[in-house]
């Protein structure tokens, strides 16, 4: 078992420590946990990011749990993608040896699409596939930036469409997903599988079962899983059916990482 998205106390809206993780890891029989605490630059939800003067610390937290556990445990941080900040985050992110790094778009164009009423406003006034298109603009240039190995939670920006209407189908997502897709080939950025959706409500996992099929057709093989933890409680969770899903895919492989270098192992190794 593999988690590569793991949010510990340096991420506002977690408490978590590093050996609390580390701790459940051993007992779940877990092999490898990627800790990607919050690197947020701007914005209200600065509160719940890491300090840029933080990270340093973090890292030795995190190398100093290694000594004690066979557990693998690598440094890493989700990123949330703002355009104008591209220079300012890669400034932060060459300071660190970091071995992973996830990115993600929460805010498009100054909405928070992880607030239901902004996310309701953004989606409510026009064809679903209109605002689809617009997140997957913004999630094209973050892929592009090459800021990220992977990108988290690929369809995020549903988080919250079921409280306002039908869950939203793979015919909705408009034509700019499949550009998106292309660019994660050209540029060699993998993608999540999250299973927190589930948890948030949402029914699915992040992303739908259609998109993996379409990265997959799109020539994407860079694929981690990750449980969005926010406390131990949730370590690992759903790891199984997202091996599942991916395989159903056609996905023979899934990605580790270590200093930013993809190596890849058979999905038959995790059945």
């Amino acid at each position: 078992m593999y988690d590569y998205h793991i949010h510990e106390r340096h991420s506002g809206d977690a408490s978590a420590e590093i050996r609390e993780y580390v701790a459940v890891a051993e007992e779940r029989g877990i092999i490898e946990i990627a800790f990607t605490t919050h690197l947020i630059t701007i914005g209200p939800d600065v509160e719940i990011s890491i300090r840029p003067q933080d990270i340093s610390e973090y890292i030795n937290e995190i190398e100093k749990a290694q000594k004690g556990t066979n557990v693998h445990l690598l440094t890493g941080l989700e990123v949330d993608f703002f355009p104008k900040e591209e220079r300012n985050i890669d400034r932060i992110l060459s300071e660190h040896d970091l071995d992973f790094v996830l990115g993600s778009t929460h805010y498009v164009n100054g909405v928070d699409l992880g607030h239901p009423a902004r996310a309701k406003e953004f989606f409510s006034s026009r064809p679903l596939s209109e605002g689809v298109d617009e997140y997957y603009r913004v999630w094209r240039q973050a892929v592009e930036s090459g800021l990220f190995d992977v990108m988290a939670h690929p369809d995020y920006w549903k988080i919250f469409v079921h409280l306002f209407r039908n869950p939203p189908m793979w015919s909705e997502f408009g034509d700019v997903v499949y550009s998106a897709l292309d660019a994660l080939k050209k540029h060699n950025v993998g993608i999540e599988v999250n299973t927190s959706g589930v948890r948030h409500g949402v029914g699915d996992f992040f992303p739908m079962q259609e998109f993996l099929i379409a990265a997959r057709a799109a020539g994407v093989n860079t694929v981690t899983i990750g449980s969005d933890s926010h406390g131990t409680d949730t370590l690992g969770y759903g790891w199984r059916e997202a091996v599942m899903r991916l395989k159903l895919a056609g996905f023979y492989e899934f990605s580790r990482f270590k200093r930013h270098r993809n190596s890849r192992t058979p999905l038959t190794y995790l059945a």
